[in-house]
């Protein structure tokens, strides 16, 4: 009796394994390309995408034996923070070495030299609302959607959304009409 007890625990681990890993083929086919293209504009490299969706596919693998409602937004989820923590790790290494007077060598050009203006003016956009922007409008994720990922309030996303607005309207010489009326 306790052989058919280890049996239906290895079978139903099995099942569960399979099916995550369906899972996992279906959004790789389906939404990893866009996903990794959001990424990039986040991060300003392909590879540090690339490898903070990786990282998120690797701990949805992990829990594989856990039940996971909304595989995509889970997924576009963690990577967006992986990427997000990546990038600020990035930045912190590049002023420590502005400090000191040495600059890190690349073999691959810089992002910088082979971007649109779009892609330049996003940028130079603060932090945050580079993130809000990028996940509202390139992963087409919901105000709310936006909040609970960062873990902020609506109103926080909304007013971050309006600046970044107002940034790349006068980055890109545009003129941005608030819809205040005057």
């Amino acid at each position: 009796m306790r052989r058919l007890g280890v049996q239906a625990v290895s079978a139903a681990t099995r099942d569960t394994a399979d099916g995550r890993a369906a899972e996992i083929e279906h959004f790789m086919q389906t939404h990893s390309t866009r996903l990794v293209g959001a990424l990039t504009l986040i991060t300003g490299s392909r590879g540090a995408a690339e490898d903070a969706l990786q990282d998120a596919l690797a701990k949805a693998w992990i829990r594989r034996d856990e039940p996971i409602e909304q595989l995509v937004a889970w997924i576009t989820v963690v990577a967006t923070n992986q990427a997000r923590s990546g990038y600020r790790r990035r930045m912190a290494e590049e002023r420590a070495l502005t400090k000191i007077g040495s600059r890190a060598q690349s073999d691959e050009p810089s992002p910088r030299e082979h971007d649109d203006t779009l892609h330049r003016a996003l940028r130079l956009l603060p932090e945050r609302e580079r993130e809000v922007t990028v996940m509202h409008y390139v992963l087409d994720q919901s105000v709310a959607q936006v909040a609970a990922a960062m873990g902020v309030a609506v109103g926080t996303v909304k007013t971050l959304l309006f600046r970044a607005r107002q940034h790349l309207a006068d980055e890109l010489g545009l003129d941005y009409d608030t819809g205040e009326g005057g």
